[in-house]
């Protein structure tokens, strides 16, 4: 993408050499943000707890290990797990035998239940399989929610495989794809392991074209509104969290081809016209996972790509019928050609009639998940995803030619890196940094290029025709360049969260921040190359304008520069008043500051 862009970044470093600061006060740990949690109580074969029992719980399927006692009361609790599994989980205790589960699975915030009763004097391992119904799953859901699983997200159709059209499944969707609890898009936060993936310039995904990540990427998700949980925020409307999927012990992968072919389609058009530009798409891709170092280092990635293609009508007239629908004939439209060729310069291409739009969407995703220890778990991952346009926006005319049309291309990388900290039996810490960046631009059609400069003016004429049916109609007409084209955006932003999990008796503590730094580089030049107006076409063939209108920037280039700021800190407890209550309170600071203030017209 060849876009130009000014005095980038440099605000956005000195706010991130002030966020490595804090980030070096805080404990050094990384997380996914998963919320799977494993609980229960070890007593022994008389209903007596026991305090002190050694809890080890392994993922069979990743070697991931993690440790725990239990507390004086005999509780313990694993927070923030992978996800997947199957898991196993062994307790021990002096004097009595050895106790393993074995055969479940973990999903998005899961809260799997399990108790042990100890046998005294056992002197051999007793292994317990455990099916999925024998073990309680509370699902924490604190507010309104619906969690979208791996079979589903696998299972069912999806138009163009955006994970994200799967929240229809949820009753909290509505009018749009991302509008949740009757809010708009704008107020919908969406995070992927944890971690922002918000257009912040226009709300919704990060990326602009039919995906931002392959749904094969996608383990779980979860549509939320309501979260009464301090560790949410940023979203009035409701939230969408993703879990991307990690490599197993075990090397699997997929490729995949889902294909709509021209042929499946209508040869007719809306109009019911015959339709000569073709109408398919393809989709494909190929995904792979697998252990670098088994129980230790695993790797999983995917690529997927969209070739699409579909018909675009300019000024299409086939029929009578379309000249009288339309308001302008064929006829007038020759003459407004032969005047913009001759006079002009327009280009000899094709400008009107049924055009084949081929956009193209790219996205590589790639993941790294690395047991340093038996206290830290490292997650490096990182997204890349482009999308290329032709025919993306026209114009606020009657009838735009091809080359009044702008093409929209757009360029996103997402690197996050994570670690999981169990420092001890009651202390996990989960610290997350990630760096997003994102392109955008509309540009002028390559048709202008033939013979004059992007920065053409544009040309709307009144053509006047005498419609089939006999009635006269007026329709304006318009070559020359896009009103807002070019136009580019450019976001840069840095984000870091630090999440601490401390069991203190029978408190579980929650507490952290969760901060971005984001800087926007935008563009606008609505109307800077102005526009002539003609009342007729005889006006338009003597070259003889009725007026000319344009808007010019006072002060240079009209680019508009922003840091934005956003800020949070909380804090929580949670405890039982009875062994069925549960009591959660808490609180949440949030503060967004924009460092530059408004400039107003003049």
């Amino acid at each position: 993408m060849n876009l130009k862009f000014y005095n980038t970044g440099r605000r956005l470093l000195q706010y991130t050499f002030a966020l490595a600061f804090l980030l070096s006060l805080s404990p050094l740990a990384y997380g996914q943000a998963t919320d799977a949690t494993i609980r229960g109580v070890v007593r022994d074969n008389e209903g007596t707890t026991l305090p002190g029992a050694n809890i080890m719980l392994k993922n069979t399927a990743t070697g991931f290990e993690t440790g725990t006692i239990t507390d004086a009361e005999g509780k313990y609790r694993f927070r923030q797990l992978p996800l997947g599994g199957p898991y196993e989980l062994t307790v021990s205790f002096v004097g009595f035998g050895k106790q393993k589960r074995t055969g479940f699975m973990l999903e998005q915030r899961d809260q799997l239940i399990i108790d042990f009763a100890l046998q005294p004097t056992a002197t051999q391992l007793e292994t317990v399989v455990i099916s999925d119904d024998a073990i309680t799953t509370s699902i924490d859901r604190q507010g309104e929610s619906t969690l979208i699983s791996t079979q589903q997200i696998a299972n069912l159709p999806t138009e163009g495989r955006n994970f994200t059209r799967l929240t229809s499944l949820s009753p909290l969707q509505g009018g749009g794809s991302i509008n949740l609890g009757g809010q708009r898009r704008t107020s919908t936060n969406i995070t992927i392991d944890g971690l922002n993936a918000r257009n912040t310039l226009t709300a919704g995904e990060i990326g602009r074209g039919p995906y931002t990540i392959s749904q094969e990427a996608i383990r779980t998700f979860e549509v939320a509104t309501n979260d009464y949980d301090v560790t949410q925020g940023r979203q009035a409307g409701g939230s969408i969290k993703a879990v991307t999927k990690s490599g197993t012990n075990n090397f699997e992968g997929s490729a995949f081809v889902y294909h709509r072919n021209d042929n499946l389609q209508s040869q007719f058009d809306i109009e019911g016209d015959d339709r000569t530009a073709d109408f398919d798409n393809t989709q494909f891709g190929v995904s792979l996972g697998g252990p670098i170092i088994k129980d230790k280092l695993h790797f999983f990635t995917v690529y997927e790509q969209q070739d699409a293609t579909d018909p675009v009508f300019i000024a299409d007239i086939v029929t009578d019928d379309d000249a009288n629908r339309l308001g302008i004939t064929q006829s007038s439209l020759d003459r407004f050609l032969q005047i913009a060729r001759d006079s002009y310069g327009l280009s000899s291409q094709q400008q009107i009639g049924q055009f084949e739009r081929t956009s193209e969407a790219n996205t590589w995703f790639a993941r790294i998940d690395w047991q340093l220890n038996p206290i830290h778990r490292l997650t490096i991952r990182n997204n890349w995803n482009k999308w290329f346009r032709p025919f993306n926006t026209s114009d606020n005319s009657n009838f735009e030619l091809a080359e009044s049309w702008s093409d929209f291309e757009s360029q996103e990388n997402t690197f996050g890196v994570s670690l999981r900290s169990a420092f001890n039996s009651s202390f996990t810490n989960e610290l997350k940094i990630q760096y997003q960046r994102a392109e955008r631009a509309f540009m002028p059609s390559p048709l202008l290029s033939d013979f004059h400069s992007n920065s053409i003016p544009r040309a709307i004429v009144d053509v006047t025709s005498t419609l089939p049916d006999g009635r006269t109609a007026t329709r304006s007409v318009q070559i020359g360049g896009q009103r807002f084209t070019p136009e580019t955006n450019l976001e840069n932003q840095v984000h870091f969260t630090n999440t601490a999990y401390w069991s203190n008796g029978n408190i579980d503590w929650t507490f952290g921040t969760d901060n971005m730094i984001t800087y926007l580089e935008t563009l606008l030049s609505n109307e800077q190359n102005g526009r002539f107006f003609f009342d007729s076409m005889d006006d338009f063939e003597n070259l003889a304008p009725a007026r000319y209108a344009r808007e010019v920037p006072l002060q240079g280039l009209p680019l508009v520069k922003q840091t934005v700021l956003d800020f949070s800190l909380f804090a929580q407890a949670e405890f039982q008043v009875h062994p069925h209550v549960d009591v959660v309170a808490g609180v949440r600071w949030d503060a967004t500051i924009f460092t530059e203030a408004g400039e107003f017209n003049q």
